[in-house]
């Protein structure tokens, strides 16, 4: 195997998102499947502040600062989302200056639901390290601390962060990308699961309907329960700008929308679609998918689920730090950890088709391997993989590779309802 095919995916996000080389024999066909927007640039400063100057729906920031004697909140996602709040966060903190807001004035809220709480490195990966020498950074507490604001239609109790709702202005920073159930990441679910209660999470995602929802996709918007309740949710908590960002391959910053919680975020919505559009290889022999840039949860097989031919190899690429988390405080109730522990494993097979499944990690967690079957193998060395692959495909073979398999989807397969 001495003459091989590279290609090169990036890895670790907020730890070095280093790119690292997956080869192949020479006598492969490599198809690397790539987002739409593989060649936009990423946005200069003059971009960002113009985006954020030409509020979408609603007065922009700096209108809507002027003569706020109070508190403002800037709220930003944890570590589990890409977004590169750290491009947008200083454009906003400059619009309230020129507003005559202090920097005693402004604290930041971390905007996760019931995940685990940041500390200051991971302030300091979402923000920057001047952000957190400025600004308090403070975690949002699902437990208590909370204003009651009433109940949306569909009967969520809108049960709010006390500094979020107590704040003379709100401001929410957000990424988006797909999402299985609430339709696409960003807009109102800030606020909710964001800044609010367990009770109204916990109302939000299993009551409206009775149950988890079941019958959900990416991109379905328009009428979708949960995600109609989290913008009623957002506005109800008078959330005053919605600041949503749309990122590449690399989460660089290509879009940026804000402004109305709901005017803004569906045009973020939109540009994000196109963008991360990404056209379904053909059938192939093998398939590889990388977690990043969300390897925090787990992998998207979608990829492979799609582009492997019956009895293939479905390759998983998950180099993550901090390694697949178990985010949630109730994870045992929106999860499976006692169930893990009492031996009732989910012995999940992650491609149908696939005759073999891998997983290429740089570090082996048993918890990780514990959600598959005992039949997915798992390696740490590459050469380990190409060895395995060379063994059951040959030197001649085809293979599709994903790189950004968290974020890509086929618009043919995924029509935006918005």
């Amino acid at each position: 195997m001495s003459n091989m095919r590279q290609v090169n995916v990036r890895t670790n996000e907020f730890f070095g998102d280093e790119l690292i080389p997956l080869s192949f024999p020479d006598g492969w066909k490599v198809n690397l499947v790539e987002m739409a927007c593989k060649d936009a640039p990423p946005m200069d400063d003059e971009e960002i502040r113009s985006a954020l100057e030409n509020s979408e729906g609603a007065s922009s920031i700096k209108e809507q600062a002027r003569g706020k004697k109070g508190r403002i909140v800037v709220t930003c996602d944890d570590l589990s989302r890409p977004t590169p709040a750290y491009r947008v966060f200083p454009f906003i903190v400059e619009q309230l200056h020129e507003a005559g807001i202090s920097d005693s004035q402004i604290f930041v809220l971390g905007s996760f639901g019931c995940h685990h709480p940041m500390n200051l490195d991971a302030y300091a990966r979402k923000l920057g390290e001047r952000a957190v020498a400025k600004y308090d950074c403070v975690n949002h507490n699902p437990f208590q601390n909370f204003k009651n604001l009433g109940r949306t239609s569909a009967g969520t109790p809108v049960i709010v962060n006390q500094e979020f709702a107590s704040a003379d202005l709100r401001i929410c920073i957000s990424g988006v990308k797909k999402h299985v159930w609430a339709g696409a990441g960003g807009g109102g679910k800030a606020v909710i699961p964001g800044v609010s209660s367990i009770d109204s999470i916990l109302y939000n995602h299993s009551v409206i309907e009775g149950h988890r929802p079941v019958n959900r996709r990416i991109w379905w918007i328009d009428e979708n329960p949960e995600r109609r309740d989290m913008q009623e949710y957002a506005r109800m908590a008078d959330l005053n700008a919605s600041v949503n960002c749309v990122y590449d391959v690399n989460r660089a910053l290509i879009g940026l929308h804000a402004g109305d919680v709901d005017d803004a975020w569906k045009e973020a919505v939109k540009e994000c679609y196109k963008a991360h559009d990404s056209k379904t290889a053909p059938k192939s022999d093998v398939a590889v998918v990388n977690a990043y840039p969300q390897a925090d949860q787990d992998i998207d097989w979608w990829g492979a689920q799609e582009s492997l031919r019956e009895g293939g190899t479905a390759v998983a690429v998950h180099h993550f730090t901090m390694g697949s988390a178990l985010l949630h405080y109730r994870g045992e109730q929106m999860g499976a950890p006692w169930r893990r522990i009492q031996g009732q494993h989910r012995n999940r097979w992650p491609v149908e088709q696939a005759e073999n499944a891998i997983v290429f990690t740089n570090r082996l967690s048993k918890r990780h391997m514990l959600a598959y079957s005992d039949r997915v193998s798992w390696m740490t060395e590459w050469d380990s993989v190409l060895q395995r692959l060379v063994e059951i495909h040959g030197e001649e073979a085809s293979v599709a590779v994903y790189p950004s398999g968290k974020l890509q989807f086929d618009s043919a397969k995924n029509p935006l309802s918005i």
